[in-house]
C-alpha cells in the first residue's frame, strides 16, 4: 500500500483484483443473490417483495446518477480524510474490472439481499416498516466486520445505508431498487476503486511541490 507522504506507488492490477473477487463470488455474492429468491419461491410472493419492479425507470435512473455522483464523491472524500492515507492505484483495466463488479454485482446483489430481502421478510414478520428499515440498515453496516472494515469504514458503510434506505423509504409502493441500486454501485467504486485514483493524483500533487 502507498500513502501520501510514500515515495513510491504501488498498483493494483487486474490479477490482484481477481484473487479477491473469486473467493468472495462464491462465499458472499452467489448465496446473497440466491437467498432472496429460495424465500418469494417457498412462499410463493412476487418479485415486487423484494423491490424488482420495472416503473419510473427515467426517474430512477436520473435520480440514481445525480445521488450517486455526489455519494462517489463523498465517499472518496471520507476514504482520504477518515478512514486514512493508504492506498493503491489500479491500473486502467483493473478500474473497468473493479467498476463492472461494483456497479453490476455487487450494487445490485447487495440490494437485493438488505433493502429488498430482509428490510421487506423484517416487515413482514412484525408488521412495522421501522423494524424493516432498522434490522436491514443494522445489518447490512455491520456485516462489513466480517470483511475485516475497520470501524471508520463501517462508520462511513453506516452514513451510505441510511441514504440507500432513505431512497427506498421514500419511493411509493410497489417500491423499486433502480435508483438504490445506481447510487449503491457508485458509492463503493468511489470509495474502494475511483477513491485511490483520487489519492494518487493529491499523492502527484504533493510530489511536484
Amino acid at each position: 500500500m502507498s500513502s501520501i507522504k510514500s515515495p513510491d506507488v504501488v498498483r493494483s492490477t487486474v490479477a490482484d483484483t481477481w484473487r479477491w473477487l473469486w473467493p468472495d463470488m462464491l462465499m458472499r455474492i452467489i448465496p446473497m443473490a440466491v437467498i432472496p429468491f429460495l424465500y418469494i419461491t417457498f412462499l410463493h410472493l412476487p418479485l415486487s417483495f423484494l423491490g424488482l419492479t420495472w416503473h419510473d425507470v427515467p426517474e430512477q435512473l436520473a435520480i440514481g446518477v445525480l445521488v450517486g455522483i455526489f455519494m462517489a464523491a463523498f465517499a472518496a472524500v471520507y476514504r482520504m480524510f477518515i478512514v486514512g492515507p493508504w492506498f493503491r492505484r489500479p491500473t486502467i483495466s483493473d478500474h473497468f474490472l473493479q467498476g463492472f463488479f461494483y456497479l453490476f454485482i455487487n450494487g445490485p446483489v447487495e440490494e437485493l439481499f438488505f433493502r429488498g430481502f430482509v428490510w421487506a421478510a423484517i416487515t413482514q414478520w412484525t408488521g412495522w416498516i421501522g423494524w424493516g428499515w432498522l434490522v436491514s440498515t443494522a445489518t447490512y453496516t455491520l456485516y462489513h466486520r466480517l470483511g475485516k472494515w475497520n470501524w471508520r469504514s463501517v462508520g462511513g458503510v453506516g452514513l451510505a445505508g441510511l441514504v440507500f434506505s432513505l431512497i427506498y423509504l421514500e419511493q411509493p409502493t410497489p417500491r423499486t431498487l433502480l435508483a438504490v441500486i445506481i447510487v449503491h454501485g457508485f458509492t463503493t467504486a468511489g470509495f474502494l476503486s475511483w477513491g485511490d485514483e483520487v489519492m494518487y493524483q493529491r499523492w502527484k500533487r504533493k510530489q511536484g511541490t
